[in-house]
């Protein structure tokens, strides 16, 4: 019977993993197809996007940053299933950052004459303070520059076991 039940949760283990590995081309669609150095990519001004700072905990003075990796399409919007949270926060904070990311828009990202999606790491905080918050954004710049220097399928794989938009809230 022990073996029986060990049997069971073997499988049940070996197929969950499957499960994972399988995700890794779904979530990130072709990661050949994407560049992790952003060297050239600008916002689209035009559009001008914040996080909203959560009802309540501002009042309560609770801050927060986060830093989140997210590939911007060909057409310069994000593609929210994507979003991997590198540094991440209470789930009101996580809710608020999931909620911009549709909201943001870029410049294609042209290599020649060539569009190509391009992997990103930004910080957002949620503060009162006058300068923005240095942790996160040190951060995001060297998570951006270590990324831009692996292969980008090594760089998948490691944002795939990361916390994301589409997943339960952490």
């Amino acid at each position: 019977m022990k073996l029986l039940y060990a049997s069971c949760f073997c499988l049940i283990a070996f197929s969950a993993t499957l499960g994972a590995q399988g995700t890794i081309p779904n979530r990130f669609k072709d990661p050949e197809g994407i560049t992790a150095d952003p060297t050239g990519l600008h916002r689209d001004t035009t559009v001008r996007a914040f996080p909203r700072y959560p009802r309540g905990l501002q009042e309560k003075g609770i801050t927060s940053a986060m830093v989140v990796a997210f590939v911007i399409d060909t057409t310069g919007r994000v593609e929210l299933e994507t979003g991997s949270f590198v540094r991440t926060s209470r789930p009101e904070f996580v809710k608020a950052v999931c909620d911009l990311l549709p909201k943001l828009r870029f410049q294609p990202f042209l290599v020649g004459d060539k569009k190509w999606r391009v992997l990103l790491v930004e910080s957002f905080a949620f503060n009162n303070w006058p300068e923005p918050e240095t942790a996160a954004s040190t951060l995001a710049a060297h998570t951006q520059e270590d990324f831009s220097t692996k292969p980008i399928v090594k760089v998948v794989a490691q944002l795939v076991s990361l916390p994301h938009c589409d997943s339960p809230i952490i």
